[in-house]
This record gives C-alpha cells, sequence and structure tokens, in this order.
C-alpha cells in the first residue's frame, strides 16, 4: 500500500515536471526583451559597482563595463569596505585605461542592515551622488557592447520605473568542469523559470547583474536604504517598484554573469544560499519548484516497472535536454563553456535537487564567509 501511495506521487510530480518543462520551452521560444521610445535629451548616469575580493575573470568583467559606449555622461561608481580588498587596486587599474569616464572610488566599512551588498552601495551613493539613471551591476557582471545603452533606452518608457537584464553564466575559467556545472543551473533551470514567471504574470522582480532605474523612483522607493533589511535586494526593489506604480521590465539583451565556485563543496553551499532565500520569501512558490529540477522522483516510477514507466522516466530527460538546446539557440551560451549532454544534465538534476531538500531543513546561509540566520524573514548577521 505505501508502495502504491510513493508511485503515486512520484507519478502525479513526473507529470507536473513534464508540464513545466513544456511550458518553459514555450517560454524561452517567445521570449523578448523590451525596448523603449528613447530619451529626448540623453541622461546623465551613475553606475555602481560594489567590489569585494578577487576572482577569475573580474578584471575583464570590470573593463567590460568601463567600455560601453553610451549617448549621455556617465559615471562609474566602485565601492568596497576595506582599502585592503585586493579589487579596489584593480578596479583603479583598469579605471586608468578609460581615462574618457569618470571613476570614483569609495571605502566605507559602514553597515546598514542584513545586507553587506546594500551596505556597499548605500555608502557609495552617499560619497559619490547619484543621476537621473541609476544602474546598480554586480562586480561578477560581464556586458557585450551596447548592453548598458539598451537598458538605459528600456527605462525611457514612461511607465517603466526599473528594468533589469536576463543573465546566463560564464565560466570564469574557461573549459573547467566545475564552473561549467555551475553555470548549467543558471543557463538550463534559472533562465527557463525567470522567463516563464515573466509570461504569467506582471514582472515584480529585477536580477542583480544588471538593473536599472529612474533616480526618481528611487527616491519615491525610499532610496538604497530600503534595500538594507532584505537578503534578497534585487527582489525586493522590483516589488517597492511595482507597489510605487511603475513597471518592471526586462531589456531586449542577455547579460552574463561569472560562475566562479572552484569545488563542488562550494557550489553546493553557494546555491543552497540562493535556494534558502527563496524559501524565506516565498514558501509556497519554493516548495511547488520542486517540478522544475525532479531528479531521482522519476525513478520511484520504475516501482512498477513496465515500458510506459520507462518512458515516463526518460521523458524529462529529453525535455531538459531540447530546452538547454532551444536556450542556447535563443539567448545565447557564454563562451568557454563545457557542453552538456542529456547524461550530464541529469546529473546536474540530481544536484538541484538535492540543493532544494537541504533547504528545506537548513536555517542558516554563508555569504562570503559570514553566516546569516534566516527563519522565514532574513535576520540579521549574528542572529540565531
Amino acid at each position: 500500500m505505501l508502495l502504491t501511495v510513493i508511485w503515486w506521487i512520484a507519478a502525479a510530480l513526473t507529470a507536473a515536471s513534464v508540464a513545466y518543462l513544456l511550458l518553459a520551452i514555450l517560454a524561452v521560444a517567445t521570449f523578448r526583451g523590451t525596448g523603449g521610445p528613447g530619451w529626448p535629451t540623453p541622461p546623465k548616469v551613475t553606475l555602481l559597482k560594489p567590489l569585494y575580493g578577487l576572482e577569475d575573470y573580474l578584471e575583464e568583467a570590470i573593463a567590460s563595463s568601463m567600455a560601453q559606449e553610451v549617448a549621455g555622461p556617465i559615471r562609474y561608481v566602485f565601492g568596497v569596505h576595506s582599502a585592503d580588498d585586493p579589487a579596489l587596486a584593480l578596479a583603479r587599474r583598469v579605471a586608468a585605461r578609460f581615462p574618457q569616464h569618470e571613476a570614483v572610488f569609495v571605502v566605507d566599512g559602514r553597515r546598514h542592515g542584513i545586507s553587506p551588498k546594500v551596505s556597499n552601495l548605500v555608502n557609495m551613493a552617499e560619497a559619490a551622488g547619484l543621476s537621473e539613471v541609476v544602474v546598480l551591476s554586480d562586480s561578477d557582471t560581464v556586458l557585450e557592447p551596447g548592453e548598458l545603452q539598451a537598458a538605459i533606452d528600456a527605462l525611457s518608457a514612461p511607465a517603466v520605473g526599473v528594468c533589469s537584464a536576463l543573465y546566463r553564466a560564464r565560466p570564469g575559467l574557461p573549459g573547467n568542469g566545475v564552473r561549467s556545472f555551475g553555470a548549467w543551473f543558471i543557463d538550463y533551470w534559472f533562465l527557463p523559470m525567470a522567463t516563464l514567471h515573466a509570461r504569467l504574470a506582471p514582472l515584480a522582480v529585477t536580477y542583480a547583474p544588471l538593473v536599472a532605474i529612474r533616480g526618481e523612483v528611487l527616491d519615491r522607493i525610499g532610496g538604497l536604504k530600503a534595500l538594507a533589511d532584505e537578503f534578497a535586494d534585487d527582489n525586493a526593489m522590483g516589488r517597492l517598484v511595482r507597489e510605487a506604480g511603475y513597471e518592471v521590465t526586462f531589456v531586449p539583451k542577455v547579460t552574463e554573469t561569472l560562475a566562479n565556485d572552484p569545488t563542488y563543496g562550494e557550489l553546493f553551499t553557494h546555491e543552497l544560499r540562493w535556494s534558502r532565500t527563496v524559501r524565506g520569501i516565498d514558501p509556497p512558490g519554493f516548495f511547488a519548484s520542486v517540478v522544475t529540477h525532479a531528479g531521482p522522483l522519476p525513478l520511484l516510477l520504475l516501482l512498477h516497472p513496465s515500458w510506459w514507466t520507462l518512458a515516463a522516466v526518460l521523458t524529462p530527460v529529453a525535455l531538459r535536454w531540447l530546452l538547454s538546446a532551444l536556450v542556447v539557440r535563443r539567448l545565447g551560451r557564454a563562451p568557454g563553456m563545457v557542453v552538456p549532454n542529456p547524461v550530464t544534465l541529469w546529473l546536474r538534476d540530481l544536484f538541484t535537487f538535492a540543493v532544494w531538500a537541504a533547504a528545506c531543513f537548513v536555517r542558516t546561509v554563508d555569504w562570503r564567509g559570514q553566516t546569516i540566520a534566516l527563519s522565514g524573514a532574513p535576520s540579521r548577521p549574528g542572529e540565531a
């Protein structure tokens, strides 16, 4: 009797997983970003890039931002918590290669709320000031030519308060197996899920690698300090902008973020932080997301072996492979990626399922060496 119940649960979850994959394939196939009518006069732009430590390909990532050509004046602001941070010296060296752009460097260790990154952004904004358009870009973001102007242009539509870019992953070390394994999650799990969410409901989140927001809208939602007690600050920004009566949109171009976890253990810890954060923000959505990475669950169908159950087990594997190929065709693939096959994608599915299962139980996450407690909603570092 118990085995029969387990079989039917596995059958239901497998059917839901197949339905999800079909919807994700449709969403990726029909994805379109949002352009804008253009600005009558090019706005002044402040780009904030918080830094923390060195990682592979960081120099190229910073240079890709400073090499952007935009219509109006732009100021780059780099911020660190400590003058000893080696990323500061690296940013100075890169900025020296682009004397045509104003670059400001802020060193300030003050903390505001629970998020070290948001604290850095608040300190940068207070020291350097903000402009008509404010762009937030993570340190590990790699921009292709024209991406920054596309984000600024998308923001020119009067109803749009903030826009952000979908992103794929770039291995910090080309051809590295672990980094490619981490990148697969972003490309073949996160990207399809994000496009599907945008099709099913009005967009209400932003994505941290590249966010452009009107300065007046940022002021209206309370400035960057309004995000200080939000561990998922990009999620909170989209929500606050929607609540203020503005639209949230995607820019037409897909940007890239670096995948740089050097070991599978560190990758597991990193993804566990993402997954546990989602659980704290949206518990129902988190538990429902099991169908997006069913992993070993379809294998339970083999408790009643038959040709039909074998086909049911293999169908999600085939659809994930088809989805990965479609993502590459429609949204591109970063250089240096190890290309997956159906077996390695299935192993990746097992890994993501293990991360999801662990996130059902843990109450703390690691953020760059700091332990942060989460209990439903994020709490302050050091609290139980």
